[in-house]
């Protein structure tokens, strides 16, 4: 069956084409959030790249990835932020993760994470956890 969807695929789509008319079809001057993921998704076609790796917070990033309809998978990386007042513990809203199973090609992804890593030490982690996947 796997076989079959990959062999309809390729046959039917033509990403290169598809990716031209969705940025001709935008308006101009696009947003710079929006040209900077056009040419991330322009330079991942180009490189043959096997895959996209975006960390999220609220999937925003992830979404607008998958409106190019970039020929490889999108790993969608969330580390939910884990707060404490010294009592109680509560974590980050783990639904834009799930909410990103709808769009095509994207692959959420949660990664575990402390409440005392910082930014880049999170970044570090997905990173890492991104390449295994990878491989």
């Amino acid at each position: 069956m796997r076989r079959i969807c990959i062999k309809a695929e390729e046959s039917s789509l033509d990403y290169g084409v598809i990716f031209k008319e969705m940025i001709r079809s935008t308006p101009l001057p696009m947003i710079p959030f929006e040209s900077l993921v056009s040419s991330t998704v322009r330079t991942a076609n180009k490189a043959r790249a096997k895959l996209i790796v975006v960390l999220i917070r609220g999937g925003t990033t992830a979404k607008l990835v998958a409106k190019y309809r970039p020929t490889v998978l999108i790993l969608s990386m969330m580390v939910p932020v884990l707060t404490t007042d010294s009592f109680d513990w509560t974590c980050s809203d783990e639904s834009p993760a799930g909410h990103s199973l709808v769009y095509r090609g994207l692959l959420p992804i949660l990664v575990e994470g402390s409440a005392k890593a910082t930014d880049a030490e999170s970044t570090e982690v997905i990173l890492e956890a991104a390449l295994k996947l990878a491989t």
